[in-house]
């Protein structure tokens, strides 16, 4: 009987060590959890925040009535550009606004004058995309978009 008694209280001993010790390991998870993921940060893009042109499309769509991102990152090596962004338009993750600042004497600008298209060379794809010129920012919007034709009539009267 004192030996059952000794291992029911050395099995409690042993539970409450394993609780406690579990319940400091929570509370370290807990307070990791707590700290921000860098990755998920909205990303500024510093060349473009400057830029009148960005901060009256932003305001303009915002004044519309359109649900509109901080900037995120985007890639302007993609499209040979100085910089870029890109803004979801009403949480539409998969299909963003893109934004991508050339320079003055690119020839791409004067393309897209002419015929409405840029074309975009990748490692797999040769492709031409619709896109919109405003000084010297292409502007991109997938044609899929379920805002397309407003957002398309708002950057006509930027």
């Amino acid at each position: 009987m004192k030996l059952a008694r000794n291992l029911f209280m050395m099995f409690i001993i042993f539970a409450g060590l394993l609780l406690s010790a579990c319940s400091e390991e929570k509370k370290e998870t807990e307070d990791k959890s707590e700290v921000k993921n860098p990755e998920e940060e909205v990303v500024i893009i510093p060349l473009l925040s400057d830029e009148a042109f960005f901060e009256d499309l932003h305001s303009r769509l915002l004044n519309e009535g359109f649900k509109v991102s901080e900037p995120l990152k985007a890639d302007p090596k993609l499209f040979g550009a100085e910089s870029g962004m890109t803004l979801q338009i009403n949480e539409e993750k998969l299909m963003p606004l893109h934004v991508y600042k050339f320079a003055d004497s690119d020839e791409r600008l004067s393309q897209v004058d002419e015929t409405g298209y840029l074309h975009v060379i990748t490692e797999t794809k040769n492709e031409r995309i619709a896109a919109k010129r405003k000084n010297s920012f292409i502007i991109y919007l997938h044609k899929g978009h379920p805002n397309y034709d407003q957002v398309m009539e708002i950057l006509d009267d930027l």
